[in-house]
């Protein structure tokens, strides 16, 4: 599929005016770890551009990552996760290519962007790294709401980092095939409404899915570790809700597997981000907290060992209102079954107009049995802007 998005590439660079930006850059990280045979630093040079071209009623968006790692090889890489042809009608419009979709009101983790599949040679602590996926996609506007029908067309494998590199947490070899219930190209439908209130600020979304899960489980096949992909009908649903100076977000699913090993499950999501405006002098407080709840209907079944199944997370956002766009975000999250935490802290500011700067401390503290070790991880990234 990847030839196929190379292919598809020339479409965008035929005639008119050609719109472009991004960003390029390098990300450096230190981790103090005792896990053996694994690797305590990395350094990459990052690559992100996005070009766009109108044709008539129509645009062409192409949206390119690529990496450079100096130690791991699988993250030596170039690919389009949105290279697609939008066509716009007076109140519709129809997409064709591969792109990615962000659904969900949660700051911190969204149970229903369920979309796109999860881009595991980047941070896995970034939630909204993600592959591209192939679609067609309908959307007919309305006064204060849409209506999109859309055709996933295939199923992304992922790849991993490799065995040395810390970010890579399995405890076995992986073999990045994936085993699908029935053919990769059998189409994953979602029905999606979405709106927004008139005289009350709300905005929601409610989605019908049948196809493939976004979320898989592992098997050992020769000695390594595949993934399994598996049909089931979802429905899901996230909104927020502002009153004063508070967010109250929610999100939900309920699941029902077609496969006899995986049990039916639902998902719950609530939150709130309350702002103290001028809390600091000119500073803006945010104060969030979030739960999450996964719950299997039957036990027995395959156990995903979830992250975000019993889990509390408290953090805030302090936002500096500055020329430079600072922004402080940071917070723990707490399971509250096993206990197990994750502290957070990041800082992002804009440097000199065209440049950012970014950096983070990430610590895990896992239980005693826990699969995961104690790690601290730092992590600075630095890019020119374009």
């Amino acid at each position: 599929m990847k030839k196929l998005a190379f292919a598809f590439l020339p479409l965008i660079l035929i005639g008119g005016e050609l719109e472009y930006k991004g960003n390029i850059g390098f990300e450096a990280q230190y981790l103090n770890h005792d896990i053996a045979n694994k690797r305590d630093n990395s350094l990459a040079l990052r690559l992100e551009a996005e070009l766009k071209k109108e044709v008539g009623d129509g645009v062409f968006v192409a949206k390119m990552k690529g990496i450079l790692d100096k130690d791991d090889k699988e993250r030596r890489y170039i690919d389009f996760n949105d290279l697609y042809y939008q066509h716009n009608f007076e109140d519709s419009d129809i997409l064709i290519g591969r792109n990615t979709r962000f659904w969900g009101a949660l700051e911190f983790y969204n149970l229903t962007d369920v979309f796109n599949t999860k881009d595991f040679l980047d941070d896995p602590f970034d939630y909204d790294s993600k592959l591209g996926s192939w679609n067609i996609a309908y959307t007919r506007y309305l006064e204060n709401s849409e209506i999109s029908l859309i055709v996933k067309l295939y199923e992304e494998k992922q790849q991993m980092q490799d065995i040395e590199s810390v970010n890579n947490f399995l405890p076995l070899p992986y073999r990045d095939y994936l085993q699908t219930q029935h053919d990769k190209h059998r189409p994953s439908v979602f029905l999606k409404y979405s709106g927004s209130g008139e005289e009350v600020q709300v905005d929601y979304g409610v989605v019908y899915q049948n196809g493939y899960d976004s979320q898989r489980y592992m098997t050992m096949k020769n000695g390594e570790l595949q993934q399994n992909a598996y049909i089931v009908n979802k429905l899901l649903g996230y909104a927020t809700y502002i009153h004063g100076d508070t967010i109250y977000k929610t999100e939900l699913s309920y699941v029902i597997s077609d496969d006899d090993k995986v049990s039916d499950y639902g998902e719950l999501g609530v939150g709130l981000e309350h702002t103290l405006y001028s809390f600091w002098d000119k500073r803006d407080l945010g104060l969030l907290a979030e739960y999450y709840r996964y719950d299997a209907k039957d036990d027995d079944k395959v156990d995903f060992n979830k992250f975000f199944a019993d889990d509390l997370t408290l953090g805030f956002r302090l936002s500096m209102n500055d020329l430079s766009s600072s922004e402080v975000l940071g917070g723990i999250d707490i399971d509250l079954d096993t206990k197990e935490k994750i502290f957070f802290v990041e800082y992002d500011t804009r440097v000199w107009e065209k440049y950012k700067l970014k950096a983070s401390f990430t610590h895990l503290a896992p239980e005693d049995e826990s699969v995961f070790e104690e790690l601290d991880k730092v992590k600075l990234e630095f890019g020119y802007y374009f």
